[in-house]
């Protein structure tokens, strides 16, 4: 006599991949804000004199290949980061807050990571 087996629920039905991408956008989303706010703070630690413009023009760019936290293209950006070959003919060598900031995040991120993975996952298991 032959049997017939079910087989429903998010993995087959598509809702997993709609959760995953939500998910990794969800993930993307707080690890940018979360770096965002770092950069902000080692600005505010650094700045002799700020006007609040350099702080104001940074954000978070989002496309399609995730989000990258930037100064907007402000023109002495790189010279603040200390990139800016005009580093090299002053004594000012750069706050560095974006590359600061970007190693403090690296070990941050799973602890950031992980509570939205835990509420996706349930979602895949239900």
């Amino acid at each position: 006599m032959p049997s017939t087996v079910t087989i429903k629920g998010p993995l087959f039905d598509k809702r997993a991949k709609r959760h995953t991408k939500t998910m990794t956008e969800a993930a993307v989303e707080t690890v940018a804000e979360a770096t965002e706010n770092e950069i902000l703070s080692k600005l505010g630690q650094s700045l002799k004199n700020p006007t609040g413009f350099y702080e104001s023009r940074i954000q978070t760019d989002r496309s399609t290949r995730g989000a990258e936290v930037t100064d907007s293209g402000v023109i002495y950006g790189p010279w603040l980061e200390g990139v800016s070959s005009r580093n090299r003919s002053t004594r000012f060598k750069g706050y560095a807050s974006f590359r600061k900031s970007t190693q403090m995040m690296q070990p941050r991120v799973r602890r950031l990571v992980a509570p939205v993975m835990r509420i996706y996952t349930r979602r895949m298991n239900g």
